[in-house]
């Protein structure tokens, strides 16, 4: 069992708690000739170098639900220049797992809040990324290998797979957002661009039968 979801046209994005799947073809040409609202795709925010959460696969393995997705777009030269004088960068990843119920609210299963967290040695010469579900940090002399560590969300365990019903519809959430960190008044002073460090994704919502 494996979802693939790459791309934003695959199904409807927004901010709230349901997603439109099942609108048909001559609906969306409709809106589109009479209304010619722009419809919003990944190649849209590609040219708008806007964070996006994108590659989004939801698969089975080792006895559980997992995910993989990653963020594009979500680093500019200003924070790499402030890792690389010393002040560590995070992205959250929330995610939520639901159960759909007909005629009644979705049953939430889980909720995960996944940090990453990237920080420099200039005496080593070395990027550590630190994972909230990993027992250790990884280490890298490359910045773009640091970078793709930072963004990706590789085999998170979502839930047990014993626990999901065959046959239901489920709704997987997730957005991400760059933590802001707090420092000292005379830091900013110094480092005034930590002010432009800003940035959440939309929520991406997918729903999928197991």
């Amino acid at each position: 069992m494996i979802y693939i979801f790459q791309s934003l046209q695959s199904f409807s994005t927004y901010a709230g708690r349901r997603p439109i799947l099942h609108t048909s073809l001559a609906l969306l040409f409709f809106f589109a000739l009479f209304f010619s609202f722009p419809v919003f795709s990944a190649s849209q925010a590609e040219k708008e170098k806007e964070p996006i959460i994108d590659e989004i696969v939801i698969s089975a393995a080792g006895g559980n639900l997992v995910l993989f997705a990653t963020v594009r777009h979500c680093f500019t030269d200003e924070m790499l220049e402030g890792v690389r004088n010393g002040i560590p960068l995070t992205f959250r990843f929330d995610i939520r797992l639901d159960k759909i119920r007909k005629n009644w609210f979705d049953s939430e299963l889980v909720e995960h809040k996944i940090n990453h967290t990237l920080s420099y040695d200039p005496l080593k010469e070395e990027y550590q990324v630190a994972f909230a579900e990993k027992d250790r940090p990884e280490v890298t002399r490359s910045l773009d290998e640091a970078k793709k560590m930072m963004a990706d969300i590789n085999g998170l365990a979502l839930h047990p797979l014993n626990e999901l019903q065959a046959g239901s519809p489920y709704s997987l959430e997730i957005k991400a957002t760059l933590v802001e960190n707090t420092f000292p008044l005379s830091m900013h002073s110094i480092i005034p661009f930590t002010s432009l460090w800003n940035f959440e994704t939309d929520w991406r919502i997918v729903e999928f039968n197991y």
